[in-house]
Parts: C-alpha cells; structure tokens; sequence
C-alpha cells in the first residue's frame, strides 16, 4: 500500500502543475496564439510542460519526506472524492468534445460561427466551471489517498489557481459573448453547483 500511495503522490506532484502551466501559457496570451493556431500553440507550449513535469520528477523528494502513512479512513474519502470527480466529467463530457477540452477553440479566430456557442444547458447549467470543480474535488481525493504532505499542499495551491484562471476565462468569454455571458453569469454560480431545477 505505502507503494502505491507513493506512485500516485508522484503522479500528482509530476502531473497537476503542468496541467495548470498549460493553461496558464494559453489564456494571458490568447490574442497571440490566435494568431500562430493550435498546432503551432501546442508545439511550443506542450514541451514547456512536459519540461516541466519532468523537473517536478526530478525533484520529487518533497513527496517521499512528507509520507504521512495509511490512513484508511482518508483513502475511502478520497476515494469518494475521486469518485464524485468522476461523475461532475462525465456530465461535463456529455456537452464538450474533446476539441473543446483540449482548447482548440480558444485558440481559433473568435468568428468562426461554429465557435461561438456559449453552454448553458445540462452541467453548465448548474455551475460555470464544472472542469475546475472536478479537478479540485478530484485532486484533493488523491491527496487523501495518497496521503502525502506535498500532495495536500499542492491540493491547497489549486484554489488561487483555479480562481486566477477562472478570472482570465471569464475575461476571454466576456470578450467573445459579451452580455449574454455576462447574464448567465449572474444567473449560475462560478463552483459551487447549483442544485435543484437548472
């Protein structure tokens, strides 16, 4: 079990820093790489994390210092945790296509009409960011099953990480949508999902 629980703190410590790097390369700079596309977006800015994913391999013996043992209680929660990530993607995966995931159409001219569709129905309907609400819930379940010091830490980082992102996004959809956006967001909350009708 210590085995495990070790491999997966590597694996958040090694792959949740990239990921965020990722979109912070994308979004303060969106005006720029509209204009170079995807393709050559990607090819600069995926070496930069996979760099860096493995500079966090590297250096990954905050990881190993800070094992805080098998708590079996910890593991169950965080593994409902995880679950509960799991279900928040799959409704997410029921409106966005893996173009969308991947950003693709941030990264193309704000004209193209096939681009321009603003969510509001199923998930999004409940709460704007549902990716960020399962990366967090997600995360913090790993964090407990893995139950490292440096995973927690990196649990706790999330939050600005996601509320800066949240605020450049917001930034580029207002952009693009304008009062339409600016309407569904007073109407649906940024993280916390609303519940009942949608």
């Amino acid at each position: 079990m210590d085995t495990f629980r070790y491999v997966l703190a590597v694996v958040i410590w090694t792959t949740i820093p990239p990921a965020f790097l990722y979109w912070y390369l994308i979004h303060p700079f969106i005006g720029y790489w509209r204009t170079v596309g995807p393709v050559r977006t990607w090819l600069v800015v995926i070496p930069v994390c996979l760099l860096a994913a493995g500079v966090l391999l590297r250096g990954r013996g905050p990881v190993a210092a800070t094992d805080l043992g098998t708590n079996w209680a910890l593991f169950y929660l965080g593994l409902g945790l995880w679950g509960a990530s799991i279900l928040v993607e799959r409704q997410i995966r029921k409106e966005l296509d893996f173009r969308t995931l991947t950003g693709t159409p941030e990264l193309r001219p704000a004209s193209r009409d096939e681009e321009r569709k603003l969510l509001e129905q199923g998930i999004y309907g409940r709460v704007r960011h549902p990716r960020y609400l399962a990366v967090f819930v997600g995360s913090l379940g790993w964090s407990m099953m893995a139950n490292h010091g440096a995973t927690y830490g990196l649990a706790a980082l999330l939050v600005p990480l996601i509320l800066g992102l949240i605020v450049l996004e917001e930034r580029e959809l207002m952009d693009r949508f304008g009062d339409r956006y600016r309407d569904y967001r007073r109407r649906v909350p940024a993280i916390v999902p609303r519940f009942g009708s949608a």
